[in-house]
This record gives C-alpha cells, structure tokens and sequence, in this order.
C-alpha cells in the first residue's frame, strides 16, 4: 500500500474495550461506574421483557434517566431531543441495552449533549454526515448489544432517519466506551433474527473478499476464518437457541467483522452491497431479506464475469473455502450456488419477486445512486441498476 492509493483502507479501528462472556452482564454496573455517574440508559422495550437479566438490571442500575423504545430506525429529531434530555438531567455517562437502533440512538444523543452542533446543519440529501473532527469527546457510552449484527457496540456510526432520507453520521465520537457482549442475552432471539445477523456479518466479510484484491494476503484469511465459523455456528444456534458456544461465536464475528481487519488494503466502501441494501431497508424491508436478494443478484454479477462487481476467480477459490466447498477447483458458479443455497436454508428469499415491493428497479436505482453515487464509484449507475433488476 502506498501513498498513492486513494480511497484504500489503512485503519484497523478498535478503540471499544470488548468484555466478551456468557454472564458477563453483571460487569455492566462496574463499567457504569468507570463511565461515570449518573448514567442514563435506552433499553430496547422487546429485549427487556425477553432476554435474561435485563430487567433485574435496570433495578441495580437505577439511573436517573430511563428511555424504552422500540427497535426501529431512530430519526434525526429523536437524537437531538434526546441530547438536550441527557444535557438537562445532567447524566455523566449513558448505557444503551439493545439492538443496532437502539445502540445507534444512544450513541447519537450521547455525543451531541456534548458537542451540540453534531445533529445540526447537516445539508439535506441521502449518504454520509461526516462532522468535522473536535478536541473532546461526548459522553463516555455502555453497550450492551441484544443482537448479534451490525456491530453498533464497537464503531462509530450511527444510522439516522431525516425527512425521508437515511443518513449515515460517522464522527470518532461515537465510539462506545466499552462493550459488554454476553451471548445469554441472545437465546431469546427469534430464529428469523438469529440468521438475519449472522447472514449481515457473512456479506460484511464476503462482499469485500471477493469485490477487492488486499494488497497482502491476511486480510483474505481474516475473511475466510470468520465466514468459516459464523455459517456452521449459525445453523447451530437455528436449530438450538440455547446453544452459548453457537450464539458466542456469532456475536463475536459481528463486532471482529465491524472492526474491519479485513478490510485493511482494500477500498474503504468495498463492502458496497450495503448502500443498495440500505435503499431496500428505507423502504420497509428487513436487512435479512434485502440482503437475500442483492447478494443473490451480486453473485450472479460476478459469475457473468462483471469485474466491477466482484472478481470470478476470487468467487469461485476464496468464496468457495469460505462456503465450505471442497474439492481442488471450485468453480464462480459452484461457490454462487454454494451462497444460494445458504440463504435458502436460513430462510431468505433469493428473487426480487419474494419482497412484494412497489418501487420499480428504476425508482430504487435513482434513490441509491442520490444518496450513495460517491462511496459506490467506481461502480456505476448501471452496475446498481443491475442489482436491482426484477423489481
């Protein structure tokens, strides 16, 4: 890698201090108190009333601001009240106890009770908000994840609704504190739920892989260790929830994926099936099943030998390990097969046709290539259109 390669990844972020166990949520009062009080906490209402221990929690916890929500897509506007609640009640820290929404809210609202003007003047349109860098932080996060997929707990984004566009805030702010990851806590995920966070950090770790030669050989091996344990752990937890080794190595690979060690060397957005797949979920569908359907149609795309894509060659011999395949000589459409089949088995749909949705291939088209034409380039206008074909 060298100075000149514009647009490729150098960083491996891991500021987030992990705490990673079955029964490690009773640590969350002792990072409470490193954190600061008095600690405000958002809980996702459906993981207090299902996932274990939660709920004796919050009694220890007794903080001075409590906020249960639902898990969906927060909004701009929520942030922004929600920081000028955590200014006024005058919280030193605040814990976030549940999924990527609810993680991604806190994070929001923990950052501009202390930098003000991150939720603000942010100029109208899809894509990334990337506030200028400041000299403090906001206030310190504890995460508690109750989901195992996009890794919320351990980056600093956060996924925010405005107007009618979704927008994708980045600032190093957002970095929890440290994350608290207790498997426990996902037993009583849905199996629908289980698979569509494992089938998340599958495409982290799949897309990238195949869409982008590294300039060194490790981060492919990062990608194909992952993948390798995420799938057969996946099944188990499906077909036995309680299974702790199962549901550990899943919420694991979610945050290891998120810190993007294999990502080092290639483009920054080479995981580009995301901005597509944020269009689809604008539009009311779960990440799970649009990713079905786009990774089906990548895959396609990259067998009919479209280099921009993603590259055959890398498909058949690096996907195909990463899928299980053996043999000497896998080929591009064997390991698409191969990815095909695995969505079918944790219960994605693979076809457009599937979703039932209203908008045309067109109509999603304009509104990924609105927001996202900049990280997508050098992918083209044509290549999303093409992911979208059969809408």
């Amino acid at each position: 890698m060298t100075g000149t390669d514009s647009g490729t990844n150098p960083h491996w972020w891991v500021p987030t201090r992990i705490d990673f166990g079955a029964g490690r949520l009773r640590d969350v009062p002792l990072e409470v108190e490193r954190a600061g009080r008095p600690v405000a906490v958002v809980v996702d209402e459906r993981a207090e009333a299902a996932a274990p221990g939660i709920a004796p929690l919050l009694q220890r916890l007794s903080p001075e601001l409590l906020i249960r929500r639902a898990a969906s897509t927060p909004t701009r506007q929520e942030a922004e009240e929600l920081s000028e609640r955590l200014r006024e009640s005058g919280v030193r820290s605040v814990c976030a106890i549940g999924g990527g929404t609810v993680l991604d809210l806190a994070k929001a609202a923990a950052a501009a009770a202390a930098l003000p003007g991150l939720l603000s003047g942010w100029q109208p349109g899809g894509g990334f908000v990337l506030p200028q860098p400041v000299t403090r932080g906001g206030l310190p996060v504890v995460a508690v994840p109750t989901t195992a997929a996009t890794g919320s707990e351990v980056n600093a984004k956060a996924s925010l609704a405005d107007g009618g566009d979704r927008r994708f805030l980045v600032h190093w702010s957002l970095f929890p504190r440290v994350a608290v990851i207790d498997p426990m806590l996902h037993t009583s995920l849905p199996p629908a739920l289980t698979a569509e966070g494992a089938l998340e950090t599958v495409a982290r770790l799949l897309v990238p892989m195949v869409s982008d030669p590294p300039t060194t050989a490790l981060p492919d091996e990062v990608a194909i260790g992952q993948i390798r344990a995420v799938v057969p752990a996946a099944d188990r937890a499906l077909a036995d929830g309680d299974d702790l080794e199962a549901r550990g190595t899943i919420a694991l690979a979610a945050s290891v994926s998120t810190f993007t060690v294999h990502q080092i060397g290639r483009h920054q957005h080479s995981f580009w099936i995301w901005y597509p797949t944020n269009t689809l979920t604008a539009h009311g569908l779960r990440k799970g099943p649009a990713l079905g359907v786009l990774l089906t149609r990548w895959a396609r795309l990259v067998v009919d030998g479209d280099k921009l894509a993603g590259h055959a060659d890398r498909l058949a011999e690096l996907g195909g390990r990463a899928l299980g395949l053996t043999g000497a000589s896998a080929t591009p459409a064997e390991a698409a097969d191969a990815l095909v089949g695995l969505l079918r088995r944790w219960g994605f749909p693979t076809e457009f046709g599937e979703l039932g949705l209203d908008a045309t291939a067109e109509e999603l088209t304009e509104q990924t290539w609105r927001a996202w034409s900049e990280p997508l380039q050098p992918r083209t206008r044509e290549q999303v259109r093409c992911l979208f074909e059969g809408a």
